[in-house]
């Protein structure tokens, strides 16, 4: 169980983004919704919560310490534990974090701010 996305995770997330170098995938990925129905624009939203998943996990060895730090962060554990745990753990809180109200917007905003 995580806990719910604050300010001062922005930080965290741009930092680890910026490390990981796939700004240029995810500004990739994002597709203009515009003019799309309802449907089709959720859709649009759902493959691209599998792709930024699918592109954060690919990539996710190239901020490996940081990445415990904020699974930790959100989850109250220490960075070890995360380290430590069985991998279909994390991938469950990588998951539940991707899953959460907002995240895109929080993760379009921790992009933009890596510039």
């Amino acid at each position: 169980m995580i806990r719910k996305l604050i300010t001062s995770d922005l930080f965290k997330m741009s930092r680890i983004i910026k490390k990981m170098g796939i700004k240029k995938d995810i500004e990739n990925l994002a597709r203009d919704t515009s003019g799309l129905s309802d449907a089709a624009k959720k859709k649009a939203e759902q493959q691209l919560e599998i792709d930024l998943a699918m592109l954060f996990v690919e990539n996710i060895g190239n901020a490996e310490q940081e990445c415990y730090k904020f699974l930790a962060d959100l989850s109250g554990k220490k960075p070890e534990e995360i380290e430590k745990q069985p991998p279909e753990d994390t991938l469950n809180m990588l998951d539940e974090l991707f899953q959460q109200e907002g995240f895109g917007s929080f993760f379009s905003t921790a992009v933009k701010s890596t510039q």
